[in-house]
C-alpha cells in the first residue's frame, strides 16, 4: 500500500473512484474537475491516493494557497481583521493555507474502498497528508467539514490534528412516493407553509429547470453573487467558470433551476445529483424583489420534489439557513474541522477557536433557534439588516 500524488482529477479517471464511498457527489469526478477548472489567484490542486495493486483505496483532493476562504465560521473579528492585515500589508501577510477535501462540500468525508482495511488506509492518509503541509510549508492546515458519519475521526485527532465543530450540514430524507406524502410528513405549521408557497408557483412565478445552462451563466451569476454578499457565513466565493463547468460535469448529472417573474430570472439553484443522492448546491435571489424570501423557499420546495420525483432518497441542502430548512423537514447533522498549525502563534490560539466554535454543535445551533423565535435579536444567525435574514439568507 503506497501513495500517489496527482495534480489534476484526469490522472485518476472517473472509473478508479467511482467504486468508494463516503459523500458521492461532493467527490464525485465531474464536481471536482469543475472546480479544478475554475481555479483562481494562488490556488492549486494536488490529490493523494491511497493505492494498492493499481487499485485506488481511498483519494482526496488538498487545496493549497492564499486565497482560500477559511475564517467564514470563525469570530467576527478575524473575519475582518484577518483580510484588513493582508489588504495593508499584501500577501506577504497571508497565510499559505492547506485545506483537504472539497471546497464545496456540504458532507466532508475521504472517500474510501468498501473493501479495504479503512484504519490502515485513514492512517496512512493522514500521514501523507502531514507530509505535503509540511513539504508546502503551510501555516495551518484544514480537514474540511469530516461528517459525523466519518469512521476515521479518532485516528485524525491522534495525529494531532485539533478538532472543532464546524457548521452543520442539513440532511432531507426524499424517499417518499408523492409530493403530496412529503407535504403530510411536515409539521402543521410545515404543512401550510409549503402549501401556500407552492401556490404561488404559476401564480407570482414560473419555474423552468435547465440542464445545458453554460450560456445563462452571465445573466444568473450576478444572483449567485448577490447571495455570497449578503451571507452571514461566507464560504468559498465561486468564480462564473465554476458554474460553467457544471454544467459540463458528469458524473454527476446537473441542472439548473429558475424562477421567473414575467421575463425576468429572479432566482436560480444549481443542483447536483445521481441515483443515491441529491445537492442543493448553490441558490441565486434577486434582492431588489419584494417577494425574495418567498422566490428563496419556492425554489427550495421545488428542488425537494424534483427529488422525491427522481426517487432520489436522501437529499443536502446545505449548510447555514438553517430554521426554513428545518421546517422544510430537514435535520441538522454534526461536521468537524480538524486544524494542525505549523508555527507557533496558530497551536496557541487552537484552543480558543476550539471553544468558540462550540456553538456550531447541533444542540447549539437548535437551542439558537428557538431562542431567536422569542427573541430573534440574540439569534446567532440572524440578520442584522431586516427580517430576511431570520428567515433565509443562504442556500
Amino acid at each position: 500500500m503506497h501513495c500517489a500524488v496527482y495534480q489534476s482529477i484526469d490522472e485518476i479517471g472517473p472509473d478508479r473512484i467511482a467504486p468508494l464511498q463516503g459523500s458521492p457527489i461532493d467527490f464525485s469526478y465531474g464536481l471536482l474537475r469543475a472546480l479544478e477548472r475554475s481555479l483562481w489567484g494562488d490556488l492549486k490542486i494536488r490529490y493523494l491516493s491511497i493505492e494498492e495493486g493499481g487499485r485506488v483505496l481511498a483519494f482526496i483532493p488538498v487545496n493549497i494557497g492564499t486565497n482560500i476562504a477559511f475564517t467564514a465560521a470563525m469570530p467576527t473579528l478575524v473575519q475582518t481583521g484577518y483580510p484588513a492585515l493582508v489588504d495593508r500589508l499584501g500577501l506577504a501577510a497571508a497565510y499559505k493555507i492547506a485545506v483537504v477535501g472539497s471546497l464545496v462540500s456540504d458532507r466532508g468525508f475521504i472517500p474510501l474502498h468498501p473493501d479495504c482495511d479503512h484504519d490502515a488506509v485513514i492512517e496512512l492518509m493522514i500521514r501523507e497528508i502531514d507530509a505535503l503541509a509540511r513539504e508546502e510549508k503551510v501555516q495551518v492546515c484544514f480537514l474540511k467539514d469530516l461528517h459525523q458519519d466519518f469512521p476515521g475521526r479518532v485516528r485524525v485527532r491522534a495525529a494531532g490534528f485539533v478538532e472543532c465543530y464546524s457548521l452543520p450540514t442539513v440532511r432531507i430524507d426524499t424517499h417518499f412516493k408523492s409530493s403530496d406524502d412529503y407535504i403530510q410528513s411536515l409539521s402543521t405549521n410545515g404543512r401550510s407553509h409549503a402549501r401556500r408557497t407552492l401556490r404561488k408557483v404559476g401564480k407570482n412565478f414560473t419555474l423552468r429547470v435547465v440542464t445545458d445552462f453554460a450560456s445563462l451563466i452571465p445573466d444568473v451569476y450576478p444572483l449567485f453573487r448577490a447571495t455570497y454578499m449578503k451571507a452571514q457565513f461566507k464560504l468559498e466565493e465561486l468564480p462564473p467558470q465554476f458554474f460553467v463547468e457544471c454544467g459540463r460535469a458528469h458524473p454527476p448529472s446537473s441542472e439548473m433551476v429558475l424562477c421567473e417573474k414575467g421575463s425576468r430570472i429572479v432566482g436560480a439553484y444549481l443542483v447536483l445529483y445521481n441515483a443515491e443522492q441529491q445537492l442543493n448546491k448553490r441558490i441565486g435571489i434577486d434582492y431588489t424583489d419584494e417577494e425574495s424570501p418567498v422566490i428563496y423557499n419556492v425554489l427550495n420546495y421545488y428542488c425537494i420534489i424534483r427529488a422525491i420525483e427522481r426517487g432520489i432518497p436522501l437529499s443536502y441542502l446545505g449548510q447555514t439557513t438553517y430554521t426554513p430548512k428545518v421546517r422544510m423537514g430537514g435535520r441538522l447533522e454534526d461536521q468537524f474541522i480538524y486544524v494542525k498549525g505549523y508555527n507557533l502563534g496558530v497551536r496557541l490560539s487552537l484552543p480558543l477557536q476550539r471553544a468558540w466554535m462550540n456553538r456550531y454543535r447541533t444542540q447549539q445551533v437548535h437551542k439558537q433557534m428557538e431562542a431567536s423565535a422569542d427573541a430573534p435579536a440574540k439569534s446567532l444567525f440572524r440578520n442584522p439588516r431586516g427580517k430576511w435574514r431570520q428567515a433565509c439568507s443562504r442556500g
